[in-house]
């Protein structure tokens, strides 16, 4: 797990260093500016190209002039391109010009955005210093025409800390964004950088220490992750050997309508592969019956009805619920959920229709006893929070952060770049997966493997972590195997088994 700065967060922590522990500005540049140039000279490998500096009026351009003088020192020919009036420039910035113009560094005042095709052409790296992490508006002229002319020109671009044009915290473009080949981000990475469409801007992410001190990390609050593999190997420790099925809890996996049985199969073997000692498929008797010769190691359980009696009957004896798949979202499934939430103290899981029975009610799921985990993607989010899913689109992080405030419950909001949100601390993001995943019935598996960490006692945040970057790496092993266009769902099943047998 790694810290993830937002943009408030990354200039505290900057502040306290320069001001609080009086470490200089320009200090921090230089590392930043090297880090800059060793980066460039990877791309270039053993060529000696030419190289284009975007020299933007900030600290950003400040970086980009310090690793054009690196590279300069290195035998490489550097040209600054600056862009807005000197008076606008910030105070480093200025100071790092006025060393690379007595070193003799050449330089060009952009005066029209056009001149900058000239300036590109032939040129075999550029490097993006136009703006950094403080930008928050719309990409204004001539920055505007020059980001596109430096797309146009097909010239590698390494990124100063974030692409231009990428609001760090959403990862939204703000207009126009630089296309980057290799984004070099500082210290910590930034919410921008994994979540798209920012992402695929950034190319490469390397994330370099430039010597902020960890322990005022301390004073930013609560911090987001970046899952790692490491999580999986917490919430699934070796086994004992003495432990048996019961050690390891029953789940009742509540899914399934006659014309779609496949989803409760899809997700009760997840269960089993991710450890579950017992797994119990419920749901109506025509598609029990459809499903029966296919349950093998699974139990089969047919309810009378959907109603919240049968359902906590089923329930007696279970450590876990996972609930959802393919069931119809009616209000009466809605009336059920809450009277099981009610009676329950079990951790439960919702999927599907458990979650769209709750169009604009969701407020209404935080009135639960047990722990409960939803697991929506962002149409579904969409309609909890009465949004369309393109405005949680719009800000994947806030429409996580206030689905788990609104319903007191962990939030797992599906995707390319999925988030966990809770209550009552900070985002989680996983980065892990493959364009493969983009198929029916990947968040049925999702649910079966997170609803069998729970039924076998992980704690609920922890256990959301796990199956997330469980099932996104399964999903990359699967793709491996299969390629991405032809792997279907099942395919994660054996692929699951198979990363946790890497741990």
């Amino acid at each position: 797990m790694h810290p993830v700065l937002t943009r408030r967060q990354m200039q505290a922590l900057d502040r306290h260093t320069i001001e609080g522990l009086g470490l200089p500005g320009p200090v921090l540049m230089e590392v930043a500016g090297r880090a800059v140039a060793d980066a460039v000279e990877r791309i270039l490998g053993s060529a000696t190209g030419r190289v284009v500096a975007l020299v933007g009026p900030g600290n950003n351009g400040g970086d980009a002039v310090v690793a054009a003088r690196h590279l300069t020192q290195r035998g490489h020919p550097v040209e600054l391109v600056l862009f807005g009036p000197p008076e606008g420039r910030s105070a480093d910035l200025l100071h790092q010009l006025s060393i690379a113009f007595k070193l003799g560094l050449a330089s060009n005042e952009l005066q029209t955005p056009g001149e900058l095709g000239a300036w590109l052409s032939g040129a075999a790296v550029a490097i993006d210093g136009l703006f950094g992490i403080g930008l928050s508006r719309p990409i204004a002229e001539p920055y505007g025409t020059a980001i596109r002319l430096l797309n146009e020109s097909g010239v590698p671009v390494v990124a100063v800390d974030v692409p231009s044009g990428i609001d760090v915290d959403t990862g939204q473009i703000l207009g126009v964004a630089v296309q980057a080949e290799h984004t070099v981000t500082f210290q910590h990475p930034k919410p921008g950088l994994l979540l798209y469409p920012g992402r695929a801007h950034a190319g490469d992410v390397e994330v370099v220490d430039i010597g902020l001190p960890p322990r005022l990390l301390t004073d930013l609050g609560p911090l987001a992750e970046h899952l790692d593999d490491a999580v999986i190997q917490t919430a699934l420790p070796p086994r004992p050997h003495d432990s048996h099925k019961g050690t390891y809890g029953h789940l009742l996996v509540v899914a399934g309508v006659p014309d779609r049985p496949g989803s409760a199969l899809l997700a009760s073997r997840a269960a089993l592969r991710v450890g579950t000692g017992l797994v119990t498929v419920a749901s109506d008797p025509i598609t029990i019956g459809r499903i029966a010769g296919q349950l093998e190691a699974l139990m089969g359980h047919s309810l009378a009805d959907l109603g919240p009696g049968p359902i906590l009957e089923a329930l007696a004896g279970k450590t876990g619920l996972a609930l959802g798949p393919s069931l119809l979202p009616t209000p009466e499934l809605r009336d059920t959920i809450l009277a099981v939430l009610q009676k329950t103290r079990a951790p439960v899981v919702l999927d599907a229709g458990a979650l769209s029975a709750f169009a604009g009610a969701a407020s209404a799921l935080a009135d639960h006893h047990g722990p409960l985990v939803l697991t929506p993607h962002p149409g579904e989010a969409g309609r909890l929070l009465g949004l369309d899913s393109a405005a949680v689109q719009a800000d994947r992080p806030a429409a996580a952060q206030a689905l788990a405030q609104l319903t007191r419950a962990v939030v797992i909001l599906k995707g390319a770049g999925t988030l966990i949100a809770r209550p009552d601390g900070p985002l989680a993001y996983c980065t892990a997966g493959s364009p493969g995943m983009a198929t029916g019935g990947t968040g049925d598996v999702l649910t079966g493997a997170l609803g069998g960490l729970l039924a076998q006692g992980v704690e609920p945040v922890l256990a959301a972590w796990a199956a997330v970057q469980l099932h996104a790496r399964a999903g990359e092993r699967a793709a491996a195997r299969v390629g991405e266009a032809g792997l279907i769902a099942s395919d994660l099943h054996l692929a699951l088994a198979e990363v946790l047998a890497q741990r």
